[in-house]
């Protein structure tokens, strides 16, 4: 065999992700292996953009150790204090957890999620995984719109860390090629959302309807709506346009 053939046999991912720009987000990792090894997985897969909420201080040079190619995404991550702020440039935010027992989000099969994907147009998709030890904490979930499972067996159920990351980013990279989903072209980005949820939020409190005899639920439960629904950009000012009225147009406390 040719050395021409023998490089064409390597590196064969050619599909592009045209305007999907994906964005891996590790809350509190521990491990600069682990670190390394989601590195090695973005490489893999053509994704450069990783991000570190509150990481534990980390040997760079045993992360890039297990790199493997992938050392310079370890020199670019970006490390920020809080998941809201790793996120709010993000137009989707999907948090992968393995149980769902203890919150009220439902779950999403990756291969079911990736399926109803918007593939269209310039968007940001943050992938939010937890640490090696606790995974995400139930207070991420309210800022994902999806929380994703990723099926396993029942005699080890669970992923670890890097194996999540690539499972989810090689069956992002499977679908690239084909539009999917409703063509929503201006999707609003995570902080735009979330100042939208505090003000219904307030909204909700200036008229009685969220006070100290709500039951706890019900703040959580709006919150997800506010963060969940599907709104374009301009269905989201419309939206906020109306509370900020309401908002003004009430007594205040």
């Amino acid at each position: 065999m040719s050395d021409t053939k023998e490089n064409k046999a390597l590196g064969d991912l050619t599909a592009t992700m045209r305007g999907l720009s994906i964005v891996v987000v590790l809350v509190e990792p521990k491990d600069p292996r682990n670190i390394g090894a989601v590195a090695r997985a973005m490489s893999n897969l053509e994704v450069h953009d990783l991000r570190l909420v509150q990481p534990e201080a980390f040997d760079r040079t045993v992360a890039k150790g297990v790199a493997c190619w992938g050392e310079a995404l370890i020199d670019s991550a970006r490390t920020y204090e809080s998941l809201a702020e790793a996120v709010s440039d993000a137009h989707e935010v999907v948090g992968f957890a393995s149980d769902s027992s203890s919150h009220r989000m439902s779950q999403r099969i990756l291969e079911e999620w990736v399926g109803t994907l918007e593939m269209q147009g310039e968007r940001t998709v943050a992938l939010v995984f937890g640490s090696e030890e606790r995974g995400l904490r139930r207070e991420h979930f309210p800022l994902c719109q999806n929380l994703i499972r990723i099926p396993s067996s029942g005699e080890n159920p669970s992923y670890n860390l890097a194996q999540s990351v690539i499972l989810a980013l090689y069956a992002l990279r499977r679908r690239s090629h084909e539009a999917i989903g409703d063509d929503i072209k201006d999707l609003p980005t995570s902080g735009q959302l979330e100042q939208f949820t505090q003000m219904v939020i307030r909204t909700a409190e200036q008229v009685g309807f969220l006070n100290e005899n709500s039951p706890g639920h019900i703040e959580e439960l709006l919150v997800n709506i506010t963060r969940r629904g599907r709104l374009s950009t301009r269905e989201l000012k419309i939206m906020t346009g109306l509370f900020g009225m309401i908002h003004k147009k009430l007594p205040k406390a």
